[in-house]
C-alpha cells in the first residue's frame, strides 16, 4: 500500500487495513521509514509539459548551442533593511535570542534585470507602487535594446537574440507581443511555474540575497550602488556558469518525470 501511495497517514492506513494504529506504526518503524512533512513547491503541477519542453530545449541546444546568445530577465524585491536571523547555542529548554520580523510595510524596491553569460546588460529599480505592466515592460525592452547596442554591439548586429523570461501575464499581452515582433527577437520556450529553470532564480538572485544579508539602505541610490558593487565583485565565470547550468537542469527535470528540482 505504501508503494502505491506513500503519503497516507498511519490512521488512514489503519482504517483501510482495519487494524490498530499502533500496530501500523510499529510495522512502519521496523521498515526503517520516517515521517516527513510534504515539500513546499512553487506550484502543484498537473501536467507533464515540463518534460516535453525540456526535452525539446535539450535537443535544440545539442544541435546548435544557443546559450551564448541568450538573454534572460527577471524581477526581485530589494528591501531597505535585510534582517538576518542569528543562530546561537543555548541550554535545553531555554529560548533562543529573539529577532524582530521585518514589517510588511518595510520599504522596498523592485529590481528588474536583464543579463547574459557576460554579465548585466540593463537593470532598473522601479519606483514605490510602480507596477511593471505591459506598457512599462515594453519600455524596458526599448531600454534593453539601447543597452545592447552599447554593451553587446556584436550580438546586437547579428540580430539572433534569444530571450528567456517567465510566463507572467504581461509577457503574453498583445502590446508586448507586438513589441517583440518589431524587435525580431526569438522567445525561448519556458515551462510555466518553473523558477527552478530560470537562471535568475536558481543562480543570480540567490547569490545577490546572500550578498545583501544584514545590510541597510537609506535610499534608492544606496541600493543602486550596492547592486553595482555586487555585479563588479562577481568573477568572469559567474554569469556564464549560471546560464550554462540550464542543460543539466533540463536533463534533471526529464529524469525526474517533470518534478521540481530541489536546491
Amino acid at each position: 500500500m505504501l508503494e502505491q501511495n506513500p503519503f497516507l497517514t498511519t490512521s488512514e492506513i489503519a482504517e483501510r487495513l482495519d487494524s490498530a494504529q499502533q500496530t501500523i506504526s510499529d510495522h512502519i518503524r521496523k521498515l526503517g521509514l520516517v515521517s516527513k512533512y510534504s515539500r513546499w513547491v512553487p506550484h502543484e503541477l498537473s501536467e507533464k509539459n515540463r518534460v516535453i519542453i525540456c526535452t525539446s530545449l535539450l535537443a535544440q541546444n545539442k544541435i546548435e548551442s544557443f546559450l551564448d546568445r541568450m538573454i534572460t530577465g527577471d524581477k526581485k524585491w530589494i528591501t531597505y533593511e535585510n534582517i538576518v536571523r542569528k543562530r546561537a547555542y543555548c541550554e535545553p529548554g531555554k529560548l533562543a535570542p529573539s529577532t524582530s520580523k521585518p514589517k510588511l510595510s518595510l520599504s522596498k524596491r523592485t529590481l528588474y534585470i536583464w543579463w547574459d553569460i557576460r554579465g548585466p546588460i540593463h537593470f532598473k529599480l522601479l519606483k514605490p507602487n510602480e507596477k511593471l505592466n505591459s506598457e512599462r515592460y515594453c519600455q524596458q525592452l526599448d531600454n534593453l535594446k539601447t543597452a545592447l547596442r552599447e554593451k553587446r554591439p556584436a550580438m546586437f548586429d547579428r540580430k539572433d537574440i534569444i530571450l528567456l523570461r517567465d510566463n507572467a501575464r504581461l509577457h503574453a499581452a498583445l502590446r508586448t507581443r507586438q513589441k517583440l515582433a518589431a524587435l525580431g527577437w526569438e522567445i525561448l520556450s519556458h515551462p510555466p511555474h518553473s523558477p527552478d529553470l530560470a537562471p535568475s532564480d536558481y543562480h543570480l538572485f540567490l547569490s545577490l540575497q546572500n550578498f545583501l544579508q544584514g545590510k541597510k539602505f537609506k535610499n534608492e541610490e544606496d541600493i543602486r550602488q550596492e547592486l553595482v558593487q555586487f555585479f563588479a565583485s562577481r568573477d568572469k565565470t559567474f554569469f556564464k556558469n549560471g546560464i550554462y547550468k540550464l542543460p543539466s537542469r533540463w536533463q534533471e527535470v526529464i529524469n525526474n518525470d517533470g518534478n521540481y528540482i530541489i536546491q
